[in-house]
């Protein structure tokens, strides 16, 4: 008989620890949950804004063999998110996938010498159409991945330099 009180005992004084336990999982699930609500949320804003406030300036050489393996990755990316892009040529020849646009004097000049940069090819700006700022994305081919990677942190360098 005293062996059942104590089991009973015991019983009721662990209750509420497994339920603080379980009570503590589901919080920490659903903070996780939202935490992934608001990160998504933030990122269609993001994408919605990229979408509406910029587009992109991709300069290649239709001899270019890096020019070549980064076009078709740069079409899916702008595809999928659906962002425009301006391609210019260096040679006035086209590019698979892109309407070919020969690259100005002026276009050169704004770009690459204004920004001290290296005439490489392919080149990736990403433009801000209300100021006409054009930002380098990228010299060079590059991977869905690193691409996606650093037009997130050029968005969040333009965030933290503009919007604080």
């Amino acid at each position: 008989m005293k062996k059942g009180i104590w089991v009973v005992l015991l019983s009721i004084l662990t209750m509420p620890v497994f339920a603080n336990v379980a009570l503590d999982e589901l919080h920490a699930l659903l903070n996780k949950k939202q935490a992934q609500y608001e990160l998504d949320s933030n990122r269609e804003k993001r994408l919605d804004e990229l979408r509406e406030a910029y587009y992109f300036i991709f300069i290649y050489r239709s001899t270019c063999p890096h020019c070549h393996q980064f076009a078709p990755i740069l079409k899916d990316f702008t595809a999928y998110f659906n962002i425009p892009v301006e391609a210019y040529s260096l040679d006035g020849e086209s590019l698979e996938g892109f309407e070919t646009n020969n690259l100005t004097p002026q276009l050169f000049q704004n770009l690459y010498v204004s920004g001290e940069y290296k005439p490489v090819v392919p080149a990736l700006y990403l433009v801000n159409r209300p100021t006409n700022q054009a930002y380098a994305v990228l010299f060079g081919e590059a991977q869905p991945a690193q691409l996606a990677k650093r037009v997130d942190e050029l968005l969040t360098h333009l965030e933290e330099q503009y919007h604080d």
